[in-house]
Parts: structure tokens; sequence; C-alpha cells
């Protein structure tokens, strides 16, 4: 939700940063790839028990995941492939990060596995929504707003790494978030296809 709320308000600022990448000719794919490679390795620090380092690379790679839609749209180079990588790179981002809490702290396999369930749920509605429904933004495909997005995604995995103590809760909650935001989904998508 927040993605979506603030975006409009913090894209000037993405617009500077990603001129910048324009300049330099990094292309989008480029940076899609570096971001995803960085989520990687903060999956592997997570796992090493190296939490503050994971956290800035987190973030890092986060960083990043915007800049490259944002300057393939400052170069005209948005493209169904560029979005495509984009979606299964963040995923498996969000994997590593879970896969290494899992090698850091096992005993709440409960909660990860939750976690899988719930973005196996959550993102299969994503899609669905975005293959059924017309596409009115800047986006590659429909973009339908949830309540547990990327950023949600990246302050609970920031608190994970900064109150390690809490990882139990702190992922609990926020599997919860991803159900019921699948679940609104789901309804929706249930409603506008009766419609159809």
């Amino acid at each position: 939700m927040i993605d979506s709320k603030l975006r409009d308000s913090v894209q000037p600022i993405f617009d500077q940063t990603g001129s910048v990448f324009v300049k330099l000719k990094i292309q989008p794919d480029q940076i899609t790839i570096a971001a995803f490679i960085g989520g990687l390795f903060a999956g592997g620090l997570v796992a090493y028990g190296q939490l503050i380092a994971a956290l800035i690379l987190l973030w890092i790679s986060g960083l990043l995941d915007v800049l490259d839609g944002t300057v393939a749209r400052l170069t005209g180079k948005s493209s169904s492939r560029g979005a495509y990588m984009d979606l299964v790179f963040d995923r498996m981002v969000e994997a590593a990060i879970v896969l290494g809490f899992y090698l850091l702290a096992p005993e709440y396999a409960l909660a990860y596995i939750l976690f899988f369930i719930g973005a196996m749920f959550n993102f299969t509605t994503f899609m669905v929504a975005g293959a059924l429904f017309d596409n009115d933004g800047v986006k590659s495909m429909h973009y339908d707003i949830g309540i547990a997005e990327r950023t949600e995604t990246f302050i609970v995995f920031s608190l994970m790494m900064l109150f390690p103590g809490y990882i139990f809760g702190l992922l609990i909650a926020f599997d919860l978030l991803m159900f019921v935001t699948g679940l609104i989904r789901f309804v929706k998508i249930l409603r506008v296809s009766k419609s159809q």
C-alpha cells in the first residue's frame, strides 16, 4: 500500500537518481540484475547473522529495483521482458531473505512456511488481477493495490533484522496481512468475473 500511496510524491527523487544512471549509460536490465544479486547476497548475510550488513544491502537492492523501471521509462526502454525479469527476481529476493532467516533461526519454521504459502496466494491473485483488469497506469500491466506490497515486505524484513528476538511475531503478523491482501483480491476478481 505504501508503494501505491507514496510513489507519486517520491518519484521525482527516483527520476533524478535514474538520470544519473542514464548519463552513465547503465541499462535497465543491468540494474535489475544488480538488484537481484544484491538481494541474494543480503539473504546470505542473514543466514550468517550479519543482519546490519544484510539490512543495508537489502535496501540498496530495493532502491535498484525501483530505479530499473525508472531508467527504462526515462530512456524509452520499458519492455515486457524487463517487467517479467523484475517480477520474478523480486520474488526470488524475498525467498532468499526468508531462506536466510530459516538458516539463522530454524525454530521459526512455521512462520517461514506460512510466508511462502501467503506469498504464493497473494502473488497469484496479483497476477490474475493483472491479466484480467485493464491497465490504466504507467506500469507494464494492471497493478492491483494491496495492503502488503514490496515496501511493507522490506519494512518487516528490516524489523526482523533489527530485532531478531521478534522474528516469529513480526513474520506471522505479516503473513496474516498477505493472506488478507490475497483474499481481498480473490473476492474482487470473483465479483468482476461474475459480471463479465
